[in-house]
């Protein structure tokens, strides 16, 4: 008996590392999407006006 306690709650740590991992995983998918935003938005406006160059 002790030990299905042991496997569950093992199993149950399992299942919210896998949590944390998806989660750091979106996060960073998120900050590449902002990241690859931001170029884009610098390439077609800043730089065309010139905005670094005054």
């Amino acid at each position: 008996m002790n030990r299905t306690i042991n496997d569950n709650s093992l199993l149950r740590d399992v299942e919210r590392l896998q949590d944390a991992n998806r989660l750091i995983k979106a996060v960073g998918v998120i900050s590449m999407y902002g990241f690859g935003v931001a170029c884009v938005w610098f390439l077609c406006v800043a730089v065309p006006a010139k905005a670094l160059w005054q």
